[in-house]
């Protein structure tokens, strides 16, 4: 799993990085309130949203660095990049369908909500809605989560989960200044997307 995901330099503008540092370990960190979520935060976290030990993550982000004269002027500049968590999965028969099934039908089942626990900090999810993501792989499911902030607003996360063959790609974007003051975090980058998913065999 680790060769199918981007590596540096096989994405112009953006750096691929490991997802050890920055990333749940296993999905027995990650625990909702509803094990219908289960499937939305395990994709959200680049966990294997099905029943699969054989996974993978990394962390795919904007390089403002590259090619680029001007240094970010300050902190707030520098926390301004898009961070995309990519999770990989591969499964036996039809194990690869099902997973995107409990993730559509985790969409359904949690528009109201749930509460998650990752790494020991709880939040609150306060909804869930689908979105019309782009047609990639053999079949995709994209949504929105509006997460509380504690007192600074909602945020919005957006995640795309793709399908191709019995590999199941999760894709989930951060930018950790829009974060800071609520907010909409944007859709997933579709250079990130197209280029994961043609890298799938």
């Amino acid at each position: 799993m680790e060769k199918l995901l981007l590596a540096q330099g096989e994405l112009k503008g953006y750096k691929s990085e490991s997802g050890d540092d920055t990333l749940p370990a296993s999905k027995t960190s990650v625990k909702t309130d509803k094990p219908a979520c289960d499937p939305l935060a395990w994709a959200t976290a680049a966990l294997a949203p099905g029943d699969t030990d054989a996974n993978a993550s990394n962390t795919v982000s904007e390089d403002k660095t590259s090619g680029a004269t001007v240094q970010p002027e300050d902190i707030a500049d520098a926390f301004d990049v898009d961070m995309t968590f990519v999770g990989l999965s591969s499964y036996e028969g039809d194990g690869a369908e099902k997973a995107m099934k409990a993730v559509s039908d985790g969409v359904t089942a949690c528009a109201g909500g749930y509460g998650l626990t990752a790494e020991g900090e709880t939040t609150k999810v306060t909804k869930v809605v689908a979105e019309k993501g782009a047609a990639k792989g053999d079949e995709a499911v994209t949504f929105a989560a509006d997460v509380d902030m504690d007192g600074a607003g909602t945020a919005t996360f957006h995640t795309q989960v793709v399908r191709k063959g019995n590999t199941v790609a999760s894709f989930y974007t951060v930018n950790f200044a829009a974060m800071s003051k609520g907010g909409d975090m944007g859709a997933v980058p579709a250079a990130v997307v197209d280029a994961q998913v043609a890298k799938l065999k």
